[in-house]
Parts: structure tokens; C-alpha cells; sequence
């Protein structure tokens, strides 16, 4: 019993040792991601100027994501004021949209296109002449600046000389504002200077290469070092670099995600010691200021607590000092601040002219901060404060007069992110919500021509956005349950009644629900007494005032965002406030100014910081590593067996191996690797006998420690392994010709209108090309209002039906191709139906079959493709629901080729590719699905699936409990299939023995995971590893959601994947997933993000 006590002893010992060990490799490796941070800050801002003498074309890698705004500036001078040059091009790799500046007839442009074609490019043209450089003898009046900002269709150009006091003027132009997302990301083109000859330039930008020298280039406010180029062809070189224009260098401008450390001034002394400071912000909580001895835990700060300005002093063995102001002074306005330390101790906080203060107790600790360091707008992450009452949420706004007993701090010249010199105004866009607030703004312009703007939140009900006017007229957007409303109030018109009644005259509702957490955009667009709503640049419906009760027009007068005032009330329905963000309004073409509420109460402007989101709008700070994310690994039994191949040669012997893990530390977490003997042979067959004994232990508990060794005899064929991934960097191929996908969406359809009321009425005919591996679907449905007669083309029992009622006979009747292709084979396939007098007929490839029917069938359109529209409810039960998943092609009708994509009403219709395959595409760019919620695995779990991929990394399926510490995961990590379970004890994993690059070969493999009691086992492609729990632990109590292909950040931390908080999303195809012996229906999950569900693209 002594010796277990002892025992218990010494690994309590190791266990406080090994604790120890992970603090300071989490303080390590958040320093050294801080100093990432700030490393790539410094690299962008090296200040490099590109010279061109007309031929120089380079490309930079974009950081940059689908957005409703965007914003470019650049500084250049030329010396050819003749030639048409193009200075700057971003261009998406896979549609026609894309943001341009050049230089036409000496005048700069900015032209951008957000999507519906190429007549919806906005141009604007700047009327400042540019000059030759050589008419000017001072450097800086060579240079311009120029600044192109996007707000959903709305954009304006300011250019002016570099040398001006004044600001330059602003010219602004608008699109169709159903349009406002820009889809570019990082795998599209950014050139600067020119674009090389192979790159097709969009419609009216001008392609002549630059002359003269460009620099200070900025991608949404974000440096773009143009030393750091992807590409570069014909003849560049560096240039002078841009004159720095004059910015105040007391005045700060603070990003909302960074901080500035400075070393603490000479002779600290805390009988005297003073801090100046003059701010401006919208953020209710911030730190202005703080100077901390992180050791000691002994800090004076100033902060922002709800509006209020407070001042906190903590002198060590619980003597703290706390005083603040009661006015709330995030307005926005300057606000003068004065923070006192003097003898006493007593603290002096003077705001505004209005002074507090306060005294400690004479038996108060001294305060030592001679050792410390001084932040201002943010403390980083790197710096742990144990118990320290500071908060540490960042700074947006502006702040100036820095001093420390009188010494002014320069804070641009030590340590700092995410700051710039100067306080620039008008530059926020964001609002957030945080759920029982509101803002108000003037409606100006009163009246409703068109709006838009983007929200993200996760409530099923909240409102959006309520304006309202005289005479009970308004316009609203909101929430409920789930899906976006819009309603419309007009006003009365020139005939005005003496009553007003508050019911909207009509209203708009989506069918799909848009509470996922991530950003939509969202534009009302009213022409005449039509108004048309739209989400992410597609329509969800419109409404039409009719031309009774009242006139066309809406005219506001107040705006409300996001909530409303107690004071008032909302008509015709309850909305609770918003929780969540907005951002980018326009209304009427006029960019909303939020910096100018007229009232405002618990929102965050500038900021988007409400938990439980998908990342924000703007930059936050990454949540510090803790103990979970740093969690143990640990691998034990693990058991390799493989299947017996024959390879050219058959010589074989046995081997005995002997192997032990190892230790590797990332960023984020602790995994394991194994090292594997050497094959002296590509072509030689080992049957071999492995072992594998696993020793080494991360993590000391209390527990039994068993290292146990299996030996199975298996039989190894080694191949030649690929050099590298398959490349699959370029857009898949689209289908020529008049091709549509449908059914990537629950909702998916195409309403094709007659050209005349009769013109399936007597004789005609259609025919369409399809492709699907799918059995069940409905194909063309035409019908009249009440049903009575109608033709439906569809799939069911492996064949193509016709069926149809015509109202002279009692029918339905169905006509049944006798193919012997099955038409979901994921080939082509041609039907054509011909109704000539009584006869009708279907063709489904060569086989064909006809019937008798009516001469005259009363059917009035519109003809619905692919799918009925989700409020149409079918009378006749043997017609299929479910909608088309695959592609049609080449609809013709009475012989005139009809394009899918230019349908009257188009919904849940995408690109069809040349190349499919059976399966689910995850594209990669934050896509996942979610299975359901509330998933425990229990005693046992398994998972079955083909998948093929061209990268190494990407999540497969992960599950957690609520609180991130239980979970299981399988994911690919560096090339290699991993099987992992998140237990009380720790972690367990098992990896596939794979090449680092055999399974990003764009091929499939097939993968078996299975949980059972306290073991996992892992089957890739045959070959099996297991591995199990060191404490015997029999069930995995998790209690949340299934996500499949990755997962949002705002759900729980994802305790058994190699990254808790980032994933990595998988960027390929997965077909035949079955979990726990059930088929997988995605059609069914609960949550899908952008994945295209009837078939996989292929390279």
C-alpha cells in the first residue's frame, strides 16, 4: 500500500511537472503567433514602389472572401498621360465578376461587376485630369492618390493629387441593386500594372500596360507588398517610393483587433505619475490604456465599461482601487482624459472637466511599475494575467495627445497592430446587435426606390430593419422563424381617407431560412407598384400594390436598425431585437453614414462581436490557446493489418518491426508520428510480421498504465508513391450549350413561360437532355389552375414515365419508357414528348412508345423545370414531388431552344459541369453540412464512406459535447486519414498508414471507422489500425451536432479534431456515407452549407 501511495505521489508530481510544461508552451506558442501577426504586418508594410515602362504585369495572391464591400487605394505617377493603362485588377477565377482602376484618356476609373452580366459593369470615371510627371518639379505634386470604395451596387472614386490639403472629390454610381456581392476569394486573379496577354480582360477595361510608378497599395484596407508577387512577366523594377502624405502624428487610428506596447517611462514613480489621453468610439467596452507588471500582477488601467470611462488601480494583496465616470461617453465625440496617481495613494480620474477620486488605505501596498510595460487599445494575447480585473477587449476608434507625465508616446515606433497614423472618419459599415438594443437614423432620402444591406445572426426571429413615415406608411425586413419577411405599407395617395389602417398592403417571404450565422445580402428593389426582394443576389418573391387603396409611393422618415425604442411599436407583428450584425446599408443609392445615429442603445457600431457567430465582419482577436486545445494525446494499442496483394515479383520474407511514437508539436496541438522502416524495393511483396509497441505516455493519471503489444502477421505490397497531390487549382469544366444544375437546393426549379395560351394546346412537342444518379424524380410538370388536365415527365421504379390527364377522360394514365439504359446512371439521355392530334408519344433515347389522347388538352403554363415551386401542392398523388438532381440540357419546345438560365422565375439553379461523378462536392470555402443535433455515440459508433480530394488537410466528420471536451473526429491530417476519440482521460487516435500524398490523388478510397466500447478501429482502402483508451472508458457521452465536411465557428470546440477552433474544411467528394449501418440522405440534414448535393464536378 506504501508503494501505490508513493507511486500515486510521484506521478502527481509528474503530472504538476508536465502541466507546467504545456503553460509555457502555450505562452510560447501564442508569442510566437503574435509575432506572426505582427510580422506579417511589418512585411505588407514594407514600402516598396513598382516601376513599369509599359510592359511589367505581376500577380499577387488576394486575401480577400465573397463581400458586399470592398475597397481599393493606390498612389501612382506617370510620365504617358496618352495611353489607355490599367493599374489594377481583381478578377474572379470562375465567374465574370471582378473590380478594376485604369486610366483612360488621362482619367482614372473605377468599373466593377457584381454579377448579371456584362450590361449590370458599373463605370465611373474620375473628371481630374492626370498629368505627365515631368510638369511638375516637386516630388510629391507628381503623385495621386486614389480611392475606390464598393457598397453592394453602389460605388464612388475619389482621386487627387498626393500633395493636396484638402479632400478630393467623390463621384458615385450605382448598378442594379439586386446585385451586391462581389464573388471573388483567394484563388482569384490580382494583377497590378498590366495583365498578361493569356488572361481574358472583361468587357471595357482598358489592357495597356502601366508606365510610370505605383505604390501604397491597399485591398480592403489591408497592404499589399508588391515585393511579395505570385507571378511577374516583361520588364519591372523598383521606383521611387511614395512621398509620405501629411498625417497629424499625434492622431491613432485603431482597428478594433490590436494594441500598441511601449516600455514604461524612466523614474516610475507612483507618487506622481499622470496618463494623457483623448479618444473617440461608438464601443460601449474597450481598453483605452493600461500599465501592468504582468509578474506582480500590480496594473493602473483605463478602460471603457459600458460607455462609462473607469479607472482601475490594484496595488497586490487584494487593495485595489475603482473609480468611474456615470455618463456614458461612447458618442464618437473627443473626450479628454486625465488619470492621477499621487500620494496617498490616491487615484484622480478627471473626464471632461468632471473629476473622481479616491483613496486607498494607509496599510495599501506600494505600486511598482517600474518593471512593466505600458499598452494602449489592447493587450496581446501572449501577455497571461492570472486573476487581473483588466479587460482585454481591443480599441476601435481613434485616440490622440498620448503622454506619460507630460511625454508624448509614439506609439507607431515600438511594438504595435493594427494601428495607423491619423483618424480617419465615415470608415465604419458594421453594427452590432447584441439583442435588446436599437439604432435610429433619418431617412434622407424619404423615399423607397431601392435598399440594401447584409446581416448574419442565428435568431429565428429579429428584427432587421424598420422605416416609417406619416399616415401609418412603412417599409420592414425582419426574421421570423428563420426566413426573411418583408412587409409594405404605401401611403394614401392623392385621394387621402381619414382612417389609415396598419395591416401592410403586401408582403414578401422567403421559402428558405437564413439564421445559419453566416452573412447574407439582402436588396429590396421597388419599380412602380412592384416590389422585388432578393437574397445573396437571387429573388425570394415579390409584391405588387394594387391600384386601389392607396397610391405607389413610400415615404419615411425615421430608420430603425435592428431594434426599436420602447417608445414605439411595431404594426401588425411582434419582433423581438436583433442579435446579431448588419452592415453596408444603401438606400436609394446613398451609403448610409452610421457614424451619425440620431439615437442609439446597446449597439455595438463599428463592431461585430456577438457570441455564438461565424466570424465577424470585422477582425477579431483569435481566442487564446487553453488547456483543451492543448490537450494530450495519447495513442496505446494500435494494431496494423493489411490485405495480401501479388505484385510482379514473388519473393517474400519475413520481417519483424518495431516501432515507438513520438512526439510533435504544431501551432495548436500535440499529435503523434511513427517512423516506419525503409522498403528497400518498390517491387518487392513483404510478408512481414509488424509490431508495434507503444511506451511513450503524455499524460500521468492516477490510472493504470498498460502498454500493450499485439503481433498479427500481414502481408505488405508497397507501390511507387505520387510526388505530390493532383492538381486541382483550376475551375471544372462547364457543360457547353444550354445546360442547368438543379437540386443542389431543397428548393429547385425553372417556370418557362408560353408564348401563347395555346401553344400546348392542339399539336406540339419538347425535348430535353438529362443526366442524374438519382431514381426518383420529377423532370416537367405543366398543369391549368385547377388541375384538371396536365403532363408530368418523371422518374420512378428505374424508368421514365409519362403521365398525364386530359379533361374529356377520366384518367390519369401513365406511359412507361421500356428503355434498357437506366436513366440514372449519371449518363446522357434524350426525351422527347409528341402530341400529334389523339396520339401522344415518348421517346426516351431510342426507344419509344405511344398512346391515345384527347385532341385538344387544356394546359396554360408556365411550364415548371426540374421542379415545382415549393407552395404548389400537386392534387394528383402519382405525380413524384421530389425535385430533379442532376442536369437538363437543350430544352426545346415546338422546336425553339429555350435557355434554362433565362427562365421568367429561376430558383436553386446552378452551373452544370462537363465532368460529374456520383457524390457530394464540398468545395473547401467554409462548406459543411449538418447531420442533426443532439447526438450521444454511446458504447458504439460507425462510419463508412468513399471520398477523393486533391488537398491533405480537411475535417470529414466531427462530433463534441457541449462543453468541448468529449468528442470523436476523422479527418485527413497531413495526408493521412485520421481516427481520433476525445475521452475524459484524454485523446486517443489511430492514422492511416499512407504516402503523405497517396490520398489527395483525386482518386476514391474507401474508409470504415468504427467505435467500439474503449476502441477504435480504421479501415482505409483495405488496412486496418487500431487503437484503444488506456482506462477502459465504455461509452463517449457526447450530447451535440453532427457536422460533416467541417464546422462553423460558432459551434462548440471540436475536442478530438487536430485544430479546435479552425478547421480545415475538406475540398472534395464523398459518396456512399453511411453512419451506424443507415444510408445517408443530405437532403434530409438539417443544415447544409453551399455544397452541391446531385453530383461531384471532376477534373
Amino acid at each position: 500500500m506504501k508503494d501505490a501511495n508513493e507511486m500515486v505521489d510521484q506521478m502527481q508530481i509528474k503530472l504538476k511537472s508536465l502541466k507546467n510544461k504545456q503553460s509555457k508552451m502555450q505562452l510560447n506558442l501564442m508569442a510566437l503567433k503574435d509575432s506572426i501577426k505582427r510580422a506579417r504586418q511589418q512585411a505588407n508594410n514594407i514600402r516598396v514602389s513598382l516601376g513599369s515602362a509599359g510592359s511589367c504585369k505581376r500577380s499577387y495572391k488576394p486575401i480577400i472572401s465573397p463581400s458586399s464591400t470592398n475597397s481599393i487605394s493606390l498612389n501612382f505617377k506617370t510620365n504617358s498621360t496618352n495611353k489607355d493603362m490599367a493599374l489594377f485588377l481583381l478578377k474572379s477565377a470562375t465567374l465574370d465578376e471582378f473590380m478594376a482602376l485604369d486610366i483612360t484618356s488621362g482619367k482614372v476609373r473605377f468599373l466593377f461587376n457584381n454579377g448579371g452580366g456584362q450590361t449590370n459593369t458599373v463605370t465611373i470615371e474620375h473628371d481630374l485630369v492626370i498629368k505627365n510627371e515631368a510638369e511638375s518639379t516637386k516630388e510629391a505634386e507628381k503623385w495621386y492618390s486614389v480611392v475606390a470604395n464598393r457598397i453592394g451596387s453602389t460605388g464612388s472614386l475619389m482621386v487627387k493629387k498626393l500633395s493636396g490639403t484638402t479632400d478630393g472629390k467623390v463621384i458615385s454610381k450605382s448598378g442594379l441593386a439586386q446585385y451586391s456581392k462581389l464573388d471573388v476569394n483567394q484563388n482569384s486573379h490580382l494583377y497590378m500594372a498590366g495583365v498578361p496577354s493569356n488572361i481574358q480582360m472583361p468587357v471595357g477595361v482598358a489592357n495597356g500596360g502601366f508606365v510610370g510608378c505605383l505604390g501604397d497599395v491597399q485591398l480592403d484596407n489591408k497592404p499589399i507588398g508588391l515585393h511579395n508577387f505570385l507571378t511577374s512577366d516583361g520588364y519591372c523594377n523598383g521606383c521611387d517610393n511614395v512621398p509620405s502624405a501629411t498625417v497629424l502624428g499625434s492622431e491613432f487610428q485603431f482597428g478594433g483587433s490590436g494594441y500598441a506596447e511601449l516600455p514604461q517611462v524612466p523614474k516610475f514613480d507612483v507618487k506622481d505619475y499622470n496618463v494623457d489621453l483623448e479618444f473617440r468610439t461608438f464601443w460601449e467596452d474597450a481598453l483605452l490604456f493600461a500599465s501592468l507588471d504582468a509578474n506582480t500582477g500590480q496594473y493602473v488601467s483605463v478602460e471603457l465599461n459600458n460607455g462609462r470611462v473607469v479607472m482601475k488601480v490594484y496595488y497586490g494583496s487584494g487593495h485595489q482601487l475603482e473609480l468611474g465616470t456615470k455618463k456614458q461617453y461612447n458618442t464618437n465625440q473627443w473626450v479628454v482624459v486625465k488619470a492621477r496617481l499621487q500620494k496617498g495613494p490616491e487615484a484622480i480620474l478627471t473626464v471632461n472637466g468632471q473629476t473622481n477620486n479616491n483613496n486607498a488605505s494607509p496599510d495599501t501596498p506600494e505600486l511598482d511599475l517600474k518593471n512593466g510595460n505600458l499598452y494602449f487599445g489592447g493587450i496581446p494575447n501572449r501577455v497571461v494575467l492570472p486573476g487581473v480585473n483588466i479587460t482585454r477587449k481591443p480599441f476601435l476608434g481613434c485616440m490622440r495627445f498620448l503622454a506619460i507625465n507630460g511625454n508624448g508616446q509614439k506609439l507607431l515606433r515600438n511594438i504595435h497592430l493594427d494601428i495607423q497614423g491619423g483618424c480617419v472618419q465615415n470608415k465604419t459599415r458594421v453594427i452590432g446587435m447584441l439583442g435588446d438594443g436599437y439604432t435610429q437614423y433619418p431617412a434622407d432620402p424619404s423615399q423607397l426606390e431601392d435598399v440594401s444591406f447584409s446581416f448574419k445572426t442565428r435568431e429565428n426571429d429579429a428584427l432587421l430593419v424598420y422605416a416609417r413615415g406619416k399616415n401609418n406608411q412603412y417599409y420592414m425586413l425582419s426574421m421570423e422563424s428563420g426566413k426573411l419577411v418583408a412587409r409594405f405599407k404605401r401611403g394614401p395617395g392623392k385621394r387621402r381617407r381619414r382612417r389609415y389602417r396598419r395591416a401592410a398592403d403586401t408582403m414578401v417571404t422567403s421559402t428558405k431560412t437564413f439564421n445559419d450565422g453566416y452573412v447574407h445580402g439582402v436588396a429590396v428593389i421597388k419599380t412602380r407598384r412592384k416590389l422585388e426582394v432578393f437574397v445573396d443576389d437571387q429573388s425570394i418573391g415579390f409584391g405588387r400594390f394594387s391600384k386601389t387603396g392607396g397610391g405607389s409611393k413610400i415615404e419615411t422618415e425615421i430608420i430603425y436598425i435592428g431594434g426599436v425604442p420602447p417608445s414605439v411599436s411595431i404594426p401588425e407583428v411582434t419582433v423581438p431585437k436583433l442579435r446579431g450584425c448588419l452592415q453596408d446599408f444603401v438606400f436609394n443609392k446613398h451609403i448610409l453614414n452610421l457614424e451619425n445615429p440620431m439615437s442609439y442603445e446597446r449597439a455595438d457600431i463599428g463592431r461585430c462581436s456577438v457570441p455564438n457567430l461565424v466570424p465577424a465582419f470585422t477582425t477579431t482577436v483569435a481566442p487564446p490557446l487553453t488547456t483543451q486545445s492543448m490537450r494530450t494525446v495519447r495513442k496505446s494499442t494500435m494494431t496494423v493489418s493489411q490485405s495480401t496483394s501479388t505484385v510482379s515479383q514473388s519473393t517474400s520474407q519475413p520481417v519483424e518491426v518495431t516501432t515507438t511514437t513520438g512526439m510533435v508539436m504544431d501551432e495548436t496541438t500535440m499529435s503523434t508520428t511513427k517512423q516506419t522502416p525503409e522498403m528497400t524495393s518498390p517491387s518487392t511483396t513483404l510478408k512481414s510480421t509488424t509490431t508495434m509497441a507503444t511506451t511513450t505516455m503524455v499524460a500521468m493519471t492516477t490510472t493504470t498504465m498498460v502498454a500493450m503489444t499485439t503481433t498479427i502477421p500481414t502481408t505488405v505490397t508497397t507501390t511507387q508513391a505520387p510526388p505530390s497531390c493532383f492538381r486541382g487549382d483550376q475551375p471544372f469544366e462547364k457543360e457547353p450549350g444550354a445546360a442547368a444544375n438543379f437540386g443542389d437546393y431543397k428548393s429547385s426549379t425553372a417556370e418557362i413561360p408560353l408564348a401563347s395560351e395555346d401553344e400546348v394546346k392542339f399539336n406540339w412537342d419538347l425535348s430535353v437532355d438529362f443526366r442524374t444518379y438519382f431514381d426518383t424524380a420529377l423532370i416537367l410538370y405543366i398543369s391549368n389552375k385547377d388541375q384538371s388536365a396536365f403532363v408530368a415527365l418523371q422518374l420512378a421504379d428505374g424508368q421514365v414515365h409519362l403521365r398525364f390527364r386530359d379533361a374529356g377522360s377520366p384518367g390519369p394514365y401513365t406511359l412507361t419508357s421500356k428503355s434498357k439504359q437506366l436513366p440514372n446512371d449519371g449518363d446522357w439521355h434524350m426525351i422527347a414528348v409528341q402530341k400529334q392530334d389523339d396520339k401522344i408519344s415518348l421517346t426516351v433515347d431510342s426507344d419509344k412508345q405511344s398512346t391515345s389522347i384527347s385532341k385538344e388538352i387544356d394546359l396554360k403554363g408556365p411550364i415548371y423545370l426540374g421542379g415545382l415551386s415549393s407552395s404548389y401542392v400537386l392534387k394528383d398523388s402519382g405525380v413524384v414531388s421530389q425535385i430533379f438532381k442532376g442536369c437538363l440540357r437543350n430544352f426545346t419546345l415546338n422546336k425553339r431552344l429555350i435557355p434554362v438560365t433565362q427562365s421568367q422565375v429561376i430558383s436553386g439553379v446552378s452551373d452544370c459541369y462537363k465532368k460529374v461523378d456520383k457524390g457530394v462536392y464540398f468545395s473547401g470555402d467554409e462548406t459543411y453540412a449538418l447531420y442533426t443535433t443532439n447526438v450521444v455515440i454511446g458504447s458504439s459508433y460507425k462510419i463508412e464512406f468513399d471520398f477523393r480530394t486533391v488537398q491533405q488537410q480537411g475535417v470529414i466528420l466531427t462530433i463534441s459535447n457541449r462543453n468541448g471536451d468529449l468528442g470523436m473526429a476523422l479527418e485527413l491530417f497531413g495526408g493521412k486519414m485520421r481516427f481520433a476519440v476525445a475521452n475524459w482521460d484524454g485523446i486517443y487516435e489511430v492514422q492511416s498508414d499512407d504516402d503523405e500524398f497517396a490520398l489527395c490523388d483525386n482518386k476514391w478510397h474507401s474508409v470504415k471507422a468504427e467505435y467500439v466500447k474503449d476502441t477504435i478501429i480504421l479501415t482505409v482502402d483495405g488496412k486496418s489500425m487500431t487503437a484503444s483508451s488506456l482506462d477502459g472508458s465504455q461509452e463517449l457521452l457526447t450530447n451535440d451536432a453532427i457536422y460533416v465536411g467541417g464546422y462553423p465557428e460558432w459551434s462548440a470546440p471540436q475536442s478530438a479534431t487536430v485544430d479546435v477552433y479552425y478547421p480545415a474544411f475538406f475540398k472534395g467528394c464523398i459518396r456512399n456515407m453511411k453512419l451506424k449501418g443507415i444510408d445517408v440522405d443530405w437532403y434530409k440534414f438539417s443544415s447544409i452549407r453551399e455544397l452541391k448535393l446531385s453530383s461531384c464536378p471532376v477534373y
